[in-house]
């Protein structure tokens, strides 16, 4: 839709763009036609869409898919779903809510394409990489900031925890950079489209190694060397010359494949 058609849709709907739930309409067809491209679904496939909104990205999931489910918060918004897409399985409830419950009815190869609202999408994304629900790609459009978090590299200031928890799961790709005027009401900040494809580390992560306490503690003080602040791991100077690291490192410092690699080699210490 266009940025009159959404006005005059809202104006009809008598709905206002609600801010405390992240509402900023898609209203440009190409950052349309570069998310579908890019996810590539397929007629015998099942999408999960969260946050549909208007139903823009929606209406073109369900001419191109086997099955779409979508999860809303907005009451008014989801009778307005309901009457346009009566093959849609809309979920009228909270995202974040309804994927840590883990009961929705998924395949195991499903995808994921959506423009996340910007107040859930950490949370959204770390249930859809940590939680029950896994999709085999993900095609979202998240604030910049996020993204290129997703899809940091060692040693930048936005490589984070939640870069490393990504990429052990995906293989990340920064697919457009989106204009905060491809929406309505206009966002803050800028957006980008970014794809996630599942895949196995090139280093296998060990069952019961812990690597997400690893990564937290270590990124709890970024700029501090880690054999100074990880508690609670033995070990940790011969991890660290397993994954070729020296004993200066700090938690910014060390690419995925390392990061796995201490987590093999460290021993948790046995409290008294």
């Amino acid at each position: 839709m266009t940025l009159t058609e959404v006005r005059e849709l809202l104006a009809d709907l008598e709905i206002s763009p609600r801010k405390a739930l992240g509402q900023n309409f898609l209203v440009d067809g190409n950052i349309l036609n570069i998310i579908l491209d890019e996810a590539d679904v397929q007629s015998d496939e099942t999408v999960l869409e969260i946050g549909p909104g208007l139903g823009t990205l929606t209406q073109a999931l369900t001419e191109c898919a086997g099955h779409v489910v979508a999860v809303e918060k907005d009451r008014q918004l989801c009778r307005y779903l309901r009457a346009q897409f009566p093959r849609l399985e809309l979920i009228e409830d909270d995202a974040v809510k309804v994927l840590r419950a883990g009961k929705l009815r998924l395949p195991a190869a499903f995808k994921v394409v959506a423009n996340l609202p910007y107040n859930i999408s950490t949370p959204v994304l770390e249930q859809l990489i940590e939680g029950r629900h896994q999709p085999r790609k993900m095609v979202l459009t998240l604030q910049r900031e996020v993204a290129e978090r997703l899809a940091a590299k060692p040693r930048s200031k936005d490589y984070s925890a939640l870069t490393l928890f990504t990429q052990l799961r995906y293989h990340v790709t920064l697919v457009h950079i989106v204009s905060a005027s491809c929406f309505y009401p206009e966002p803050a900040v800028q957006s980008a489209v970014v794809a996630l494809d599942r895949r196995e580390p090139r280093v296998p992560l060990s069952p019961g190694a812990p690597f997400h306490d690893l990564v937290r503690q270590g990124f709890s003080q970024r700029r501090k060397m880690l054999r100074n602040h990880l508690t609670g791991f033995g070990e940790l100077d011969r991890a660290f010359a397993a994954a070729g690291v020296p004993v200066t490192a700090r938690a910014e410092e060390l690419s995925l494949d390392q990061w796995i690699t201490v987590a093999n080699a460290v021993r948790p210490e046995k409290s008294d």
